[in-house]
């Protein structure tokens, strides 16, 4: 008698090893589990959708895109995967209104395909989510186009004002400079400078200027513009 519970209980035992894992949740828990396995690594996440049709389809919905941590991919990824599917995958993110997703998508916009305000137009979007690195490169580039309007100047000091309230100018600087190496630059424009009439340091701050004292955003911004255009256009 004991031999046979103890069969029963190995034959159990096996049966259990052998169950599939997607089995013993509906695909509802699934859906639930997979934007947080996106939001961990993308790696797992590519591994979960490859493990079967259950995961396949768990992994696929906006919710899911939209947290995957696209933020590990170098901004200039889409000269090495321009036409690959990790391309693809950016794409669908940005469609679901992953920040991180959009302004690398933005890019691509701008410096690969050439179309300049409609990548800007997708950084804004990534902005309006809240994405601080988007929020920086599109004042960049607001302030520094050759035929900017009053509205797109407006915007560029109010997204460098956001930047620079959050503390991340210098995070930003370093981000971009580890990318635009490899990014054709588009032929840089003189920045605009600052408007304000009652500014007591408007047209005095050069490169080697003490900005610790500097209270005019505006100012502040021709600043970075300048030292954007100088590192990153030339």
């Amino acid at each position: 008698m004991d031999g046979s519970s103890q069969k029963d209980k190995t034959k159990l035992d096996v049966s259990i090893q052998h169950e599939c894992l997607a089995n013993l949740l509906p695909l509802e828990i699934w859906s639930i589990i997979a934007p947080m396995v996106a939001s961990n690594s993308i790696e797992d996440l590519f591994n979960m959708q490859a493990t079967c049709s259950l995961f396949a389809s768990a992994c696929n919905s906006d919710v899911v895109y939209r947290h995957a941590l696209v933020s590990v991919l170098p901004i200039a990824c889409f000269l090495d995967y321009s036409g690959m599917p990790a391309m693809t995958f950016l794409r669908r993110c940005a469609r679901a209104q992953n920040p991180a997703a959009m302004l690398r998508v933005g890019m691509s916009h701008l410096f690969w395909c050439g179309h300049r305000r409609g990548g800007i137009r997708t950084l804004t979007e990534a902005v309006e989510l809240g994405d601080v690195e988007a929020c920086y490169i599109s004042a960049m580039l607001l302030l520094s186009l050759g035929d900017k309007t009053d509205d797109e100047i407006h915007r560029g000091f109010e997204f460098f004002c956001v930047v620079h309230e959050s503390g991340a100018v210098e995070k930003c600087r370093e981000v971009f400079a580890g990318s635009w190496s490899d990014i054709p630059p588009a032929d840089p424009e003189e920045p605009v400078s600052c408007r304000s009439g009652s500014c007591r340091t408007r047209g005095t701050i050069g490169d080697g200027s003490d900005l610790s004292s500097v209270a005019c955003v505006q100012c502040l911004a021709e600043f970075e513009v300048r030292k954007f255009l100088g590192i990153y256009c030339v």
